[in-house]
């Protein structure tokens, strides 16, 4: 892996070497053979520097496979094994609060070189990148634990189903449930989103894991009104959108994967 000199593009990187038991296909283990950025840079956040992306908190993909990530360690190695900031645990307390800023750039001959738009997610062999990078810069040593706890189970419900079609099927998956300065009204978009994405973003705004059971594939748009632009509560605000989307949310038990990052070292800087 050469040392970007330039940073003119956005990319993203990671790296751990993790012990893995039962996992996700997004959580396999970096390993020799693993894909690798053919350049990046790793710097410390400049909070004076008033460029769009450096002041930008989480991935950017961009055509040609490039990525930009800004933030901390611990969300770096969020981004790297697809999962949520509550899925990891362990290491230093600065690995939750100093803030980095990594550009990346794949080799000639990455399949990622053929992405032609901006993406919000890594692909697969980013992530895999990402894998590396951790351990190459950071050391990064974890292990995966599973644990039994509360969950939501996602499923459908009696009322129709409130997606279209996608109007661009090419485009990011989008999922959002507007926070607004009054509260959270109700209002939600999605765009070229699934269920199983859906159930990801859903779990991020409830902190606990959301369990797609609803058993519909595909890629869909959907979008739901406002409802009460008095609601303070993020629980009200999902499950109205849940709701109103034709499926429902159930509390219940399951497996939780956790990340547990054992060693984990401050980066070589650029």
């Amino acid at each position: 892996m050469k040392t970007l000199a330039t940073a003119a593009f956005l990319v993203a990187l990671l790296s751990p070497s993790c012990h893995l038991g039962a996992q996700t296909p997004a959580a396999a283990p970096a390993s020799p053979s693993s894909p690798e950025f053919e350049a990046a840079t790793i710097k410390h956040h400049n909070p004076n520097d008033t460029n769009l992306y450096s002041n930008a908190a989480g991935f950017m993909g961009s055509a040609g496979g490039r990525v930009f990530f800004g933030g901390p360690a611990k969300m770096l190695v969020q981004f790297a094994y697809g999962l949520q900031d509550y899925q990891v645990t362990g290491g230093p307390e600065w690995a939750a609060s100093e803030r980095f800023e990594i550009n990346a750039v794949p080799p000639d001959n990455s399949p990622s070189r053929k992405i032609p738009i901006r993406k919000a997610e890594p692909t697969a062999e980013q992530r895999q990148m990402l894998q590396a990078l951790l351990l190459q810069r950071f050391g990064l040593r974890c292990h995966f634990e599973m644990k039994q706890g509360e969950v939501y189970l996602l499923t459908r419900s009696s009322k129709p189903l409130k997606f279209v079609a996608p109007q661009n099927p090419d485009s990011d998956p989008r999922a959002i449930i507007y926070r607004r300065s009054t509260g959270m009204d109700g209002e939600a978009i999605g765009t070229n989103t699934t269920t199983d994405y859906l159930a990801t973003r859903l779990s991020e705004y409830l902190r606990l894991p959301v369990l797609n059971q609803t058993g519909i594939t595909g890629s869909w748009d959907f979008h739901v009104d406002p409802v009460d632009p008095e609601n303070q509560d993020v629980q009200t605000a999902v499950y109205s959108v849940v709701e109103r989307l034709g499926l429902k949310l159930n509390r219940s038990r399951g497996p939780i994967q956790t990340l547990v990052i054992d060693h984990i070292d401050h980066p070589t800087l650029d």
